[in-house]
């Protein structure tokens, strides 16, 4: 009799776990970005972000909504050939990643300000992934600060997925979370040296494409003091209702986000030589343009400046450019308009 519970007992162990874990495995099919989604998060300061393990229960409930900052993201592709890469754009920053296989790679960023360019794609997650998961790679990148001053970094970088369990949130509760916790430890040059690690943590549930929360804490290793930090909500209804674009990502003309920028060219196209950029400004913005070409990565941007509200044209010297397509990307504020060409 006794032998038998225990075959019982052990055969229903067998048989429930993975119908407990199976909320909580992270898959391409509902875990990969979109590249037409567009959906509102609210940024908010940086809270703890508890324990680690199994069986957690991360209690959330009393973030200040009221005062939370609504932040618009957009995913696009950067590629006019393959719809596999996919730029995600956040408050005057864009990175470009690449799903391809059973991963998800990140192939650089930019801002106003700053380009980089990782030498080899940086693993972001590889599907499934679930609790106790872990992947693990070096890193090492270059581009420019200033458009002027070359900046590289080299480290590297440890995703582990350190727990799992029940999410609280405002009026609301998630079962069967799991929390994926990104190591970045690098040294970046900038005139200078500096040691830096990026600690990131991300909830995520079985019925959300992107994460329900997203906390990121920076800081320098060398004295412990923390650079930055954010706190992003992923309200769970917002991504129920993700809106998609409904333009083809491959068609010829510009695609805005807004009605800031319209009646948008690029002349001519095909190019060979010089490439005429023309577009109508609705208000005065702060404005710059950048071409990008194989996979996402920029080649070209104009320096960020005051534009006033109207008519303006900007001319690129493409000559020396390799031959292929480009997306051409105009940046007013928060608002990116983009169109496709092909260099002969």
């Amino acid at each position: 009799m006794l032998n038998r519970l225990t075959t019982l007992w052990i055969l229903g162990l067998f048989l429930t776990v993975p119908a407990y874990l199976s909320a909580q495995v992270l898959t391409a099919e509902r875990h990969t970005p979109c590249f037409r989604d567009s959906l509102e998060v609210y940024k908010m300061p940086y809270t703890a972000v508890g324990d680690s393990g199994r069986n957690c229960v991360w209690d959330f409930s009393n973030l200040p909504m009221d005062s939370a900052e609504i932040v618009p993201l957009y995913y696009y592709v950067s590629s006019p050939i393959d719809t596999m890469h996919i730029g995600f754009h956040r408050e005057h920053a864009h990175y470009y990643l690449l799903s391809r296989a059973d991963t998800l790679w990140q192939l650089g960023y930019e801002t106003s300000r700053t380009r980089m360019c990782y030498s080899s794609p940086l693993p972001l997650l590889r599907f499934p992934f679930t609790y106790g998961d872990t992947l693990a790679s070096t890193m090492s990148g270059a581009g420019q600060y200033c458009h002027r001053i070359p900046l590289s970094v080299e480290g590297k970088t440890i995703v582990r997925a350190d727990a799992c369990g029940h999410l609280l949130l405002p009026d609301m509760s998630v079962d069967s979370v799991l929390r994926v916790h990104s190591t970045m430890q690098y040294v970046e040059r900038l005139q200078g040296k500096s040691q830096i690690q990026e600690d990131r943590y991300q909830w995520y549930s079985a019925t959300c494409r992107y994460p329900v929360l997203d906390i990121v804490q920076t800081r320098a290793v060398t004295d412990a003091d923390t650079v930055s930090s954010r706190f992003t909500y992923y309200f769970p209804q917002e991504q129920e209702n993700v809106r998609l674009h409904e333009e083809d990502p491959k068609a010829d003309a510009a695609v805005s986000t807004d009605s800031l920028i319209t009646n948008v060219s690029f002349m001519p196209n095909p190019v060979h030589t010089d490439l005429r950029i023309q577009y109508y400004l609705a208000h005065d913005a702060q404005v710059y343009v950048s071409l990008h070409y194989n996979g996402g990565i920029s080649t070209y941007q104009t320096s960020k400046r005051k534009e006033e509200a109207g008519n303006h044209s900007v001319s690129v010297n493409m000559s020396g450019m390799p031959i292929g397509n480009y997306v051409v990307y105009i940046h007013a504020d928060d608002t990116v308009a983009s169109g496709n060409i092909l260099k002969i």
